[in-house]
């Protein structure tokens, strides 16, 4: 039996290095992350199509191969990556006799858009005011606002500018509707609020969402702190079976 794969994807900013101390917990598995053009080339993205591809062609080779697949979002990544996943579910592809597919999302602080909702349209269509523009670039970073509350020290001087675009560009699908899906509540995150990620989780279950939550006393990078409680998170949601 071939082992399950783990599909990491980034938040705004991030390198996909972001998650190399806890993919070294995580080494019986078959770890993938996405590495979004929005991040790699800012300049390059006018929409969230690049991003929803990336996200597909890891989900998808893994699946081709007969894998268990989970998709482990952070932050922003959750616009994409709801977006990604229609017809890759694990239920789908055996319908159609292919083997592998998606089997749960694990959301970490992640946006969970409803079709057709935007970052910035979550927030009430203003981006939240820690966001800095670079109106002339198409690009956006983190004010000094955030590095005091997300524990930004280790990644800090690898962050880069975000395309804007994909902080307005809406959510093509919400495959929260179509998967089970965790989602790990952290208690310290100052980026979003815990409140803000709960609102967040009652607005998809109230929409048909099947989400299971766990909390962590942790920032909005909850594996820079605690990566040991991460790792073992990950490990209990993969072992699930609804």
């Amino acid at each position: 039996m071939s082992k399950p794969a783990l599909v990491f994807a980034p938040g705004a900013w991030c390198p996909p290095s972001i998650f190399d101390s806890l993919i070294e917990k995580l080494d019986d598995y078959d770890c993938h992350t996405v590495s979004f053009p929005s991040v790699q080339d800012p300049k390059s993205v006018q929409d969230l199509e690049p991003d929803i591809a990336a996200v597909r062609s890891l989900v998808e080779t893994a699946s081709d191969a007969g894998q268990d697949v989970f998709v482990v979002a952070h932050s922003w990544a959750g616009v994409p990556v709801n977006s990604a996943l229609d017809g890759v579910a694990k239920y789908e592809r055996e319908s159609s006799g292919k083997k592998g597919g998606v089997v749960r999302i694990i959301f970490i602080s992640a946006v969970i858009p409803a079709l057709g909702e935007s970052l910035v349209g979550l927030f009430g269509g203003a981006p939240p005011p820690w966001f800095l523009r670079d109106e002339p670039n198409g690009t956006v970073m983190p004010s000094a606002l955030l590095p005091r509350c997300a524990r930004w020290s280790r990644m800090g001087q690898n962050l880069r500018p975000h395309a804007w675009v994909t902080n307005t560009a809406p959510a093509t699908n919400a495959a929260y509707l179509e998967l089970p899906a965790s989602y790990l509540l952290c208690e310290d995150d100052q980026a979003f609020p815990l409140p803000v990620q709960q609102v967040m989780v009652e607005r998809a279950k109230r929409k048909g969402g099947l989400i299971k939550t766990e909390k962590i006393k942790a920032s909005h990078f909850p594996w820079l702190s605690r990566a040991d409680e991460v790792a073992s998170y990950i490990r209990r949601q993969t072992a699930e079976t609804d």
